[in-house]
């Protein structure tokens, strides 16, 4: 999972970085002629380029991860790109400083440094990234509310998630922002690791992701719907239903011939225009009331 992935690395990386600190400032009092002679002043100059650099890019890690998990977060292909070249820039930064001052030529740091502007160019160009990102999503939706009860719904790309991967992630920020944060509610780790035994489907404009559920085997040909969210914006435009056929499509093409689902009160009339009914009594799930619905495939 993306996110995940770089807010691990930030931590870890501020771990590092700040115990390099702590390794830099024990050399300083113990007065280690290696590291405080006067001919090591590039080494002491590389090294502390060195810490801050990393720390600063572990920092980004971390923001960049929170940014992945918000509604914020940039179109899959531009995230995905972006997490490359900072990932790379993380390496080659403060790897190169590092290295430099490791061997010094006189008073100049060692070729190690050359791997430094490699890294300010990647990191360079992972910022530029999301900048442009963020830029154009927010005049998108500027467009989009201005516009939306008049525009025709863009083309509508349907296909499965892999679980784990940046579409997956997406479609973790989608369900939350959706159907969990206007209850006060989150998803648990747990959940998340619950999602690897289920199929993902989702419904894309272009790179974005505005529409998913999840599919859950329960046996005896039986299949279960679950957490149908689409974005606020493209809400009452069909997109939902499309998905909604689409899921059922694919559970018919992997031999069940049953959908299940249990669906909130206020989204009770949009199953049953498409042919889903209601059984059993009205009962309360994440703090709202629920029926639960069936359709023969």
């Amino acid at each position: 999972m993306l996110a995940l992935r770089h807010l691990r690395i930030g931590f870890w990386g501020l771990l590092f970085f700040l115990s390099l600190g702590l390794g830099l400032e024990a050399l300083h009092g113990f007065k280690v002629a290696f590291y405080l002679d006067l001919e090591s002043e590039p080494r002491r100059l590389a090294w502390r380029l060195a810490h801050a650099h990393g720390t600063l890019l572990s920092l980004l890690h971390v923001v960049f991860g929170l940014t992945l998990g918000s509604r914020y977060a940039p179109p899959t292909r531009a995230a995905e790109r972006a997490s490359r070249l900072l990932s790379a820039a993380t390496l080659l930064l403060p790897g190169g400083f590092l290295l430099g001052g490791c061997f010094i030529h006189g008073g100049d740091p060692g070729v190690g440094v050359v791997l430094v502007p490699l890294g300010a160019l990647a990191l360079f160009g992972s910022v530029w990234i999301m900048a442009r990102s963020v830029t154009s999503d927010a005049s998108g939706m500027t467009r989009t509310s201005d516009t939306a009860r008049n525009a025709s719904p863009p083309e509508v790309v349907l296909r499965e998630l892999t679980f784990g991967s940046a579409d997956y992630d997406a479609s973790v920020v989608l369900r939350t922002l959706v159907l969990r944060e206007p209850l006060r509610l989150h998803p648990t780790p747990d959940e998340r690791e619950g999602d690897r035994e289920l199929r993902h489907l989702g419904a894309f404009e272009g790179d974005r992701l505005v529409a998913c559920l999840m599919l859950q085997d329960l046996g005896s040909g039986q299949v279960k719907m679950r957490q149908v969210a689409v974005d606020f914006h493209r809400q009452r435009h069909g997109v939902g239903t499309k998905l909604v056929r689409y899921s059922e499509s694919v559970a018919r093409d992997l031999g069940f011939r049953e959908m299940v689902l249990h669906a909130r009160e206020s989204a009770v009339a949009f199953y049953e225009r498409l042919e889903y009914e209601v059984y059993g009594e009205p009962f309360i799930e994440v703090t709202v009331p629920h029926r639960e619905m069936k359709k023969r495939l």
